[in-house]
């Protein structure tokens, strides 16, 4: 049974008329001494009364409808024998159970209704054909007692009557929150913040409220999105939004519409603090919390919530959801529309101005689309390209290329790739040959199915002919090459012959001249003596320069055998090997690599012995020796703080017979970094230099790890 229904207003107005009416009775049956009814009819009060009280506290009754109806009856057989049946007040009593049955609840009132009936029968038989019993009685004011049911009576129908208005009423005020809604649902000539503050208006004036909200709850933060239009709804919009928030937050998270009146509320326990009259309900926004439909007042028209209160409110939230959806599908059709015309555009600025041909084909690689690039280097119209296949417009007599293109715009059709290129060559309309790169692409559905395709052609004509330049320039480069390795050899042939040669002569001029010196010193004149040690000098000299050609030429005919070398190990070897002062060294710890051992010693003997000529002059020379690792190789290094060069003459460093310096301020051949440069190059390193006059100069190279 529910609450303000007309079962219940007439089953609450019945248990307080069964009540008056026992207490008249018991007033009459104390003023007659007659105790023992008293008892009944204060037991009967007292049952009564506690229903009524379950009753207004919202309580299920249903477990108390049948023991009350059949106390009910037990009660109405005793009077009617007590006050003398039909003739008697025992006919209300019955009327008044009967009355009772019918507005029970109907599974209840279907049973007991035959019950009530078949036992009023009996008992009117009873008073017809059994009066000689003696548990019969009389009722000595029957006029009182047939006045008293005529007054239950006509109260029970005034009850119906009232309960009737009072439903046409509530229908009323149900069509007009429906009439009220439908005409906002109709609005379409204002924006939505205005539309949602009608809604607010609305709410406020159909529920009887004094503030209406919509609140956004973002991560447990309470925002208010918009708010009817009141003065004191704007001026205490934040302390109704913190005096309800408990609520609030409950909406949002269970959501369901919670209520709460002076007489009425289904909320079980009060979340925090909140207004005296509230009704709230959640907000969704495809399909995901939003927020919240607040209406509250501290003074309210109505001091409970009706039905249609509660199904007024949850429409409007349904109906302001659908609001926010709309908002939000506009907002991201807006936005969708405007990428989309800007991707058109950006399409069609690339597609109009590409130094590139693009066209855009069906399936069967009919062209639907061609710019203005593929119209030029095809040298045919738009209109003459329209609904010809790329193949025909664009074919050569090479079948076995064009059926290539063919098999794989048909691979690319099926889906078994999603893009192919291809290079071939093209004939224009104008009959010229051309080279084209050709790269096509599809465009898809949703359902992944091939709408068209797309070509990008790009002109290489160019490009080809250079590469078969390219080719032919890098054949003669090799045949020339090929040459040159057997000039090189037969030069490295001849002058390891020639050095070698020349190494006889020169001991028997360097050996005859001081022969001759030392035998006849005392017969020749100080100018024959001074001409004798410049030969003597000067075939020294040869004979060094002799030997570093041999050493050059060698480093070319030496078969290379790479193995693991200590490079700590071998340059101490070399400082120990020359004699030189190892104060003068700061030598970082050197790592393990693979090399030619005596090519390696050579290289570093080289550039050490480089450093310390050169450093000779200073009073602290210095000569740092080091390494650092520069991705695959090592990257060592000779230091030294002597004269240093011109990095204007770098291009001489490592020529053959190149010097910087004269053989006065420096001694040597102009050999030696030539031949640490030839052995980096079979390392496959390299060796390079930085200097800087009167500060010093360092030597890098680099070996693969």
């Amino acid at each position: 049974m529910k609450q303000n229904s007309l079962s219940y207003r007439i089953f609450s107005a019945s248990i307080l008329y069964f009540i008056g009416t026992l207490f008249i009775f018991s007033l009459y049956r104390l003023y007659n001494e007659e105790y023992l009814v008293l008892i009944v009819y204060v037991l009967g009060m007292g049952i009564g009364g506690y229903v009524y009280r379950l009753l207004k506290k919202g309580k299920h009754l249903n477990f108390i409808v049948m023991p009350s109806l059949l106390l009910s009856l037990v009660f109405g057989a005793f009077f009617w024998f007590k006050d003398g049946g039909t003739s008697g007040s025992g006919l209300i009593f019955f009327t008044f159970i009967l009355i009772a049955t019918i507005v029970s609840p109907k599974k209840y009132s279907k049973l007991m209704l035959g019950v009530v009936l078949v036992i009023q029968s009996l008992l009117i038989w009873a008073d017809i054909y059994l009066q000689d019993l003696p548990i019969w009685g009389e009722s000595p004011n029957v006029t009182a007692m047939y006045a008293m049911g005529v007054l239950v009576n006509l109260t029970l129908v005034w009850m119906l009557k009232y309960n009737h208005d009072q439903k046409e009423e509530k229908i009323e005020l149900f069509s007009q929150g429906l009439r009220e809604l439908h005409r906002l649902n109709l609005r379409h000539d204002s924006n939505l913040d205005e539309i949602l503050t009608d809604y607010l208006n609305s709410g406020t004036d159909l529920l009887g409220m004094q503030a209406g909200m919509i609140v956004e709850v973002n991560n447990g933060t309470l925002t208010i999105r918009s708010i009817n239009e009141s003065p004191d709804s704007a001026r205490f919009s934040v302390e109704l939004l913190s005096l309800n928030e408990g609520i609030l937050l409950e909406v949002f998270e269970k959501e369901k519409t919670i209520y709460g009146a002076k007489n009425n509320s289904n909320l079980a326990k009060p979340t925090g603090t909140s207004s005296n009259y509230f009704i709230a309900s959640p907000i969704l926004v495809n399909n995901e919390k939003y927020g919240v439909l607040l209406f509250s007042a501290q003074e309210a028209k109505q001091k409970r919530f009706e039905e249609y209160d509660i199904e007024i409110m949850e429409l409007m939230a349904i109906n302001i959801s659908h609001l926010l959806d709309m908002q939000a599908w506009s907002e991201h059709q807006k936005k969708t529309d405007l990428e989309l015309h800007l991707s058109e555009k950006r399409f069609k600025t690339i597609y109009d101005y590409a130094n590139v041909g693009i066209c855009v084909c069906d399936r069967k690689g009919m062209v639907l689309m061609a710019n203005q690039a593929l119209q030029d280097l095809l040298e045919y119209s738009e209109a003459e390209l329209l609904g010809e296949t790329f193949y025909s417009i664009s074919g050569t007599d090479d079948l076995t290329e064009m059926d290539m293109d063919i098999k794989q715009y048909e691979q690319i059709i099926l889906g078994q790739i999603d893009h192919y290129t291809i290079e071939k060559k093209n004939t224009t309309k104008s009959g010229r040959e051309i080279f084209i790169n050709k790269t096509v692409s599809t465009v898809r559905d949703e359902e992944d199915k091939v709408r068209f395709t797309v070509m990008i052609v790009d002109d290489v004509t160019s490009r080809k002919l250079n590469e078969n330049k390219i080719q032919s320039l890098n054949q003669q480069l090799e045949v020339q090459v090929d040459k040159m390795e057997i000039t090189n050899k037969e030069l490295e042939a001849f002058s390891y012959s020639v050095s070698h040669d020349l190494r006889a002569p020169l001991r028997a001029i360097d050996g005859f001249s001081k022969i001759i010196l030392e035998d006849h010193e005392d017969e020749f004149s100080e100018e024959s003596k001074r001409l004798l040690n410049v030969i003597i000098k000067n075939s020294g000299k040869m004979a060094m320069l002799i030997d570093d050609l041999l050493a050059f030429s060698r480093i070319s005919r030496k078969v290379t055998e790479f193995k693991p070398i200590d490079f700590d190990e071998l340059v101490k070897g070399i400082i120990e090997e020359q004699a030189l002062d190892s104060s003068m060294f700061e030598i970082s710890r050197l790592p393990q690599a693979k090399g030619e051992p005596t090519l390696m010693k050579q290289v570093f003997s080289n550039l050490i012995g480089n450093a310390v000529k050169f450093s000779s002059n200073e009073s602290h020379p210095i000569i740092e020796i080091g390494v650092e690792e520069k991705g695959q190789f090592f990257e060592f290094f000779v230091k030294d703080n002597g004269v240093g060069f011109n990095m204007a003459y770098y291009d001489k460093v490592f020529g053959v017979f190149q010097r910087l310096h004269t053989d006065e301020e420096f001694k040597g051949t102009g050999v030696g970094l030539a031949i640490v440069q030839k052995v980096m190059m079979k390392h496959n390193g390299k060796v390079w230099a930085e200097s800087e006059e009167g500060v010093g100069t360092t030597f890098y190279f680099s070996l693969p790890k």
